[in-house]
């Protein structure tokens, strides 16, 4: 290994170029190493042959050619956020762009320079500072790089779609080692395809993006981060369960978000994002289901372009008949409040189950807040579909709401950190509801324009330092094969009107053509023509091929 490091040491000093920080595992090294090589899904430890900390595209260039060269295997990092930890890899070289943290703002052409390492916490607020925004993710220590090139959901989608229609550049290092700068407005035909298919046609098979350019927009005066709660856990000390507090049908919840989503009126555009969780829950084998009365913890997260009193008449309006509800106000930004740092007030996460949480649950602190730094890394798995433009409909709701109503899910979980949900991401509102050209249809490699959200199943467990002390020695691991069987029976539950799977929710065991649907055969050419890498040395278990 140390040979290979000062092979790899003296090429940058024969391409002129300055020797990057690299980390081994070594006695030296080791307590750095070990914080490098960890990735955010806990459950996999991978043990890279070396890691590359990069802060120039020139630094990824010659690792690049270095991999190639002597046939080694490559992983890239930004955020490490990959659910299926195709981000490293054991016996690797792994490129971490962390370092690579800067934005550039260009309030005159309406673009940000963005480099992959910048966390979604810090680029929003040094957005915010110039007023201006992108359509961003929702939780805080996600980066830019493989949230756009998946596509790119978040609380912005419904009025300014995925994050990738909004790239109109990019600085890329190829197969070869070659810098590309990309440009929609390139003459070269090269140039264009390879940008139009890192966006949304997946990370790392293209190259390794080390700048995207992207287009602005105005941040509005005043934005609302909410959520509206159904059927509240409260905590049961003597059963020492969580029990729900309420009985409205899930039902209910469901077709009104579904509604509101699908709504061409004003006050809807006024729900610039929003997605709804819905907790799974256990069923006795041979328990009658019954889709009109069954009950789950329901929550809807929002941001709203507006005043608290718009919020108000809102949710009166379309959620009134739901059932009881509770509405909590989580942070506000926007231009009235500049002295409220934007990362910090908006970019909490949306769709975890927090054991944190839980936990103020039995101090009696109920609907307090978590900061974006709750938001830890743990072992969980993900797998997804999405629904067709004609939405769920009457029996895709009941199979959808049985699914969740499981004998695999057990009782007691939540008290152990064990947690089963879905969340669904509103992709329609105005931005893909309007009457779009064939140019602005093929603008992206993103498959699912047509589609109205996402369902994303979700299973998180040890999130907190004593139960990561605990290892194996925790009781949570009596339970986890059930949980981890029942995301494989919802993997391929028959509900109808949903099709597809949507790549930034990677699950291994969904065949590639899948997540890139339509798009599909147009990447794989761009890949083999213009990616330069005959070998396919940028390569992980989901790349296009």
């Amino acid at each position: 290994m140390h040979d290979l490091i000062e092979k790899l040491k003296e090429t940058y000093c024969s391409d002129g170029v300055e020797i990057p920080e690299i980390l081994f595992n070594c006695a030296q090294d080791q307590q750095k190493y070990d914080q490098y090589r960890q990735i955010f899904n806990r459950l996999f430890q991978f043990m890279p042959t070396a890691i590359v900390l990069c802060e120039t595209a020139q630094q990824v260039s010659v690792a690049v050619k270095f991999t190639s060269k002597h046939a080694l295997p490559l992983r890239v990092r930004s955020g490490g956020h990959d659910h299926e930890g195709e981000c490293s890899g054991t016996d690797t070289l792994l490129l971490d762009l962390s370092k690579m943290n800067k934005v550039k703002i260009d309030r005159e052409r309406k673009i940000a320079r963005i480099q992959p390492g910048i966390r979604f916490q810090s680029l929003t607020t040094e957005l915010a500072k110039c007023d201006v925004m992108i359509p961003h993710g929702t939780c805080a220590t996600v980066c830019i790089a493989g949230y756009t090139m998946g596509g790119g959901w978040g609380p912005w989608t419904r009025k300014h779609g995925m994050c990738c229609e909004s790239v109109v550049g990019a600085t890329l290092v190829l197969g070869d080692g070659s810098i590309r700068e990309l440009s929609m407005n390139s003459e070269i035909i090269g140039d264009r395809e390879l940008l139009w298919a890192i966006k949304g046609g997946g990370g790392f098979s293209y190259g390794i993006v080390t700048e995207f350019v992207i287009e602005t927009f105005d941040l509005p005066d005043e934005m609302i981060k909410f959520q509206i709660e159904w059927n509240k856990y409260h905590y049961v000390p003597e059963n020492k369960l969580f029990a729900l507090r309420d009985t409205t049908p899930t039902l209910h919840v469901l077709q009104t978000w579904e509604k509101v989503i699908a709504s061409t009126q004003p006050d809807a555009n006024q729900l610039v994002g929003t997605n709804l969780k819905i907790a799974a829950k256990h069923a006795s084998e041979g328990e009658h289901f019954n889709p009109h009365t069954v009950s789950h913890n329901c929550v809807m997260y929002g941001y709203w372009e507006g005043d608290e009193n718009s919020l108000q008449k809102f949710v009166d309006k379309h959620f009134r008949h739901t059932g009881t509800y509770t509405v909590t106000i989580m942070g506000k930004a926007g231009r009235k409040y500049q002295d409220l740092p934007y990362g910090d007030h908006l970019m909490s996460a949306w769709d975890r189950y927090s054991f944190h949480n839980m936990n103020l649950l039995k101090q009696g602190l109920e609907g307090t807040p978590f900061p974006p730094d709750e938001d830890q890394p743990a072992p969980h798995k993900i797998t997804s579909r999405l629904v067709n433009k004609e939405g769920l409909g009457t029996e895709g709701h009941y199979k959808l709401l049985e699914s969740l109503t499981s004998p695999l899910v057990l009782s007691g979980n939540v008290h152990l950190g064990l947690f089963t949900y879905i969340t669904l991401g509103a992709i329609t509102g105005s931005y893909y509801q309007q009457v779009m050209t064939l140019e602005q249809k093929d603008k992206s490699a993103f498959p699912y324009k047509d589609k109205i959200f996402t369902i994303q199943y979700q299973t998180w467990w040890n999130e907190t330092e004593k139960e990561k002390r605990e290892g194996e020695n925790n009781h949570v691991y009596t339970r986890v094969n059930q949980a981890l069987d029942w995301m494989e029976v919802c993997r391929d539950y028959d509900i109808p009107n949903t099709s597809g799977a949507f790549i930034s929710f990677k699950d291994s065991s969904v065949p590639t053509q899948t997540y890139f649907d339509k798009s599909y055969h147009h990447l794989v050419k761009i890949k083999r023509t213009y990616v330069n890498d005959p070998y396919n040395h940028f390569r992980s278990r989901k790349t296009i091929i």
